[in-house]
């Protein structure tokens, strides 16, 4: 696996973890605890992180 390709799987890696957080935070817990700011956190990671991505695919394409 090269290192581009796990960069990517890392990168889709971080995605799952801020959907899984994101769904904890919202009641998703064994206790039914809401906890806004933890998935108003997650939401903003994963855009961030979702920028990151595109941009990392845009910019490994462009010729050296």
């Amino acid at each position: 696996m090269s290192l581009r390709a796990f960069h990517r799987f890392f990168i889709v890696l971080c995605l799952a973890l801020f959907a899984f957080t994101g769904y904890w935070a919202s009641g998703g817990n064994p206790t039914a605890l809401v906890t806004p700011w933890l998935m108003y956190a997650s939401a903003a990671g994963a855009f961030a992180t979702l920028g990151y991505f595109f941009w990392h695919i845009r910019s490994s394409r462009l010729p050296k």
